[in-house]
């Protein structure tokens, strides 16, 4: 977009942002009902992209981790002294990287499933003097041989779950999936084989199979072994049938306190239908008895 066109287009979101500010919920509905009458005209359709793209902005539909708040939210951890955070659907290694940035007294057990994409983790992992230990496999309810969907297009795009894959074929550009051996292990399982006791951090990306990852996890929660969860939620639970309350039961169950992942910090709050939007992308579950963690990460 040229500059000029930009500097335009800001100043008039500057004029109209008060306004909108001005009129009551019932005014803002009677426009927005106005200016959408013509439903199919060039302008109207244009304005209604706009909102759409707007209020998406607005929800932190957002995966760049440098802009959605996991980068700022590592940058909120070092009082707190983490020294285990466990990646699960690691990929190349960029969360991996932010937080050995962000917490250079942590290391980060990193777990990739595709054998592929490990190879360019490692290829990450070497620049951080041994503190991402890598793990070319994946984390599951059980241990043993799976097999996998990977699309060459994307190296983002692996999952348990084919349906997965296809719910982002469009946006990812994906025209192949093709199927691969993978092997997967319990994180109990690899918690008493490393000797870890305690996980500051858990991230999970995995594509739809987060509650495997979960449940192979179960002696870990039960031992409230696992401080802060981070898991994705979006497109791909409409595929899954395991949705926002699902996760929000499994969590509360065990403990934690639940919340929305913004710039800004996370927005803790009871399970309320309306949050069931499929938007994503990351929530945060933190032990409920850790109240000075939920005071430092919640928003303002």
């Amino acid at each position: 977009m040229p500059s000029l066109l930009r500097l335009t287009i800001s100043a008039q979101l500057a004029l109209l942002r008060p306004l909108m500010a001005q009129l009551p919920p019932g005014s803002r509905s009677w426009l927005a009902r106005q200016l959408m009458r013509d439903r199919r005209a060039p302008a109207t359709l244009a304005l209604a992209d706009f909102c759409t793209h707007a209020l998406m902005a607005w929800k932190n539909k957002q995966y760049d981790v440098n802009l959605n708040g996991e980068a700022a939210l590592l940058g909120r951890l070092p009082p707190f002294a983490p020294r285990v955070l466990i990646d699960v659907g690691a990929n190349v290694g960029e969360w991996s990287l932010a937080a050995c940035r962000h917490l250079p007294a942590a290391t980060v057990h990193a777990f990739e499933i595709a054998a592929p994409t490990a190879v360019q983790l490692r290829e990450t992992a070497a620049s951080c003097d041994g503190r991402i230990v890598v793990n070319a496999c994946g984390l599951g309810d059980r241990e043993g041989e799976i097999t996998i969907f990977h699309a060459p297009e994307s190296d983002t795009a692996t999952s348990t779950l084919r349906a997965a894959i296809e719910v982002s074929a469009s946006s990812h550009n994906i025209h192949t999936i093709t199927e691969m051996p993978a092997r997967i292990t319990t994180g109990d399982a690899y918690l008493k084989a490393q000797d870890i006791a305690h996980v500051d951090m858990l991230k999970i990306d995995v594509e739809g199979a987060e509650f495997a990852v979960l449940n192979g996890l179960a002696d870990a929660f039960a031992r409230r072994a696992v401080t802060l969860v981070q898991f994705e939620y979006g497109e791909i639970n409409l595929r899954t049938r395991t949705f926002l309350a699902d996760f929000y039961d499994f969590f509360t169950a065990r403990g934690f306190v639940l919340g929305k992942l913004y710039p800004d910090g996370i927005a803790f709050k009871p399970y309320s239908l309306t949050d069931e939007d499929f938007v994503g992308p990351n929530y945060i579950a933190c032990l409920a008895e850790r109240t000075d963690l939920i005071a430092a990460l919640s928003c303002p």
